[in-house]
């Protein structure tokens, strides 16, 4: 697919990444399964085409011909242009980039551990959710997750650094749609989101909770300390008052890891055959991503021109609200 100024094709990243330690990183990714976890190896050839949605795409043209591609099977678009850090002294950074294979949108030459989290393998047939097990499963995902970053042999030196700097973690949780059909709970009604997003926040706090603890028990998170804005001031006072501000902002928001959760917008529907447009009401909650996949798995086949064009638009308008919540690095 050619680029155009409203719609551009991605590059693709990640596609050659090796075990340097086989035998330890068999071992992490068994201890992943048996917590429930399923490692996603970025070491397959690209299967899609990802055409990047921008802001500016209000041309129904445009909409038009991507609505017609909705059926080819290796056409896919995505529009999480931002990437959010856990550490809101950090910045959010632009992803023109995709990692394979579950069409992660990120930053060019980053690294990343990817790991898929079904929220349906922690249910009963009632739906009911063994908390317990789910929690364990997402401190694991982060404790193997900081593991697999030191077992993994990077394609370039400028991926090597970044795994290094950033140590990226992308926790891939899905089945949003299925645990809601499980619980019969109708996707339209406030209760359901709310549920959902109830879910979403304590697992989130969850792996915050296990990054913030390894970073106690090693160190911090590299790009923090890199990101001091003291170290280009000249030495004085206002420089040491900036360096003990950032301190101590630094002991508050302290985490081992850039990026933790991400999440498909198609993960918010059941995986059946066809994607019912009724769990489009859930795209709030991708508010809780810090960046976003787009390997399509349902069928949209059905939707019309409208509803194609709709979710898209309603989709990065929820993405751009993350970028609220880490404006303090854009302005220090």
């Amino acid at each position: 697919m050619e680029a155009t100024a409203a719609a551009a094709e991605l590059s693709f990243v990640g596609c050659e990444t090796q075990f340097a330690d086989a035998s330890q990183s068999a071992g992490l990714c068994r201890r992943l399964r048996l917590s429930g976890a399923e490692p996603l190896l970025t070491d397959a050839p690209p299967a899609s085409h990802y055409v990047l949605v921008g802001e500016s795409d209000r041309c129904d043209q445009l909409w038009g011909t991507l609505w017609d591609l909705r059926t080819e099977p290796c056409v896919r678009t995505a529009f999480a242009d931002r990437i959010v850090p856990q550490c809101p002294l950090l910045s959010a950074e632009q992803g023109r980039a995709i990692v394979s294979p579950i069409g992660l949108q990120a930053p060019a030459d980053s690294a990343w551990v990817c790991m898929d989290v079904n929220l349906v393998r922690f249910t009963n047939p009632g739906g009911a959710l063994d908390e317990q097990a789910l929690k364990q499963c997402v401190e694991t995902c982060v404790s193997v997750g900081e593991a697999l970053h030191g077992s993994l042999a990077w394609p370039t030196a400028d991926v090597q650094h970044d795994a290094w700097l950033n140590r990226r973690l992308a926790i891939v949780l899905s089945g949003f749609g299925d645990l809601l059909r499980l619980r019969e709970m109708p996707p339209s009604e406030h209760d359901s989101l709310r549920y959902l997003n109830q879910l979403l926040l304590w697992l989130r706090m969850s792996a915050q909770s296990q990054s913030r603890a390894i970073a106690m028990r090693s160190e911090p998170l590299p790009a923090i300390a890199l990101s001091d804005p003291s170290h280009t001031l000249p030495r004085g006072s206002i420089r040491e008052d900036w360096r003990r501000r950032w301190r101590a902002a630094v002991r508050a928001t302290l985490v081992r890891h850039r990026n933790l959760l991400v999440i498909s917008p198609w993960s918010l529907f059941p995986t059946d055959a066809r994607a019912d447009y009724d769990y489009a009401e859930l795209l709030p909650l991708l508010r809780h991503a810090d960046a976003c996949a787009f390997n399509r798995n349902v069928s949209i086949r059905h939707w019309n021109f409208n509803q194609f064009k709709h979710f898209h638009q309603r989709a990065r308008a929820v993405l751009k609200q993350r970028i609220a919540t880490s404006q303090f690095a854009e302005h220090v």
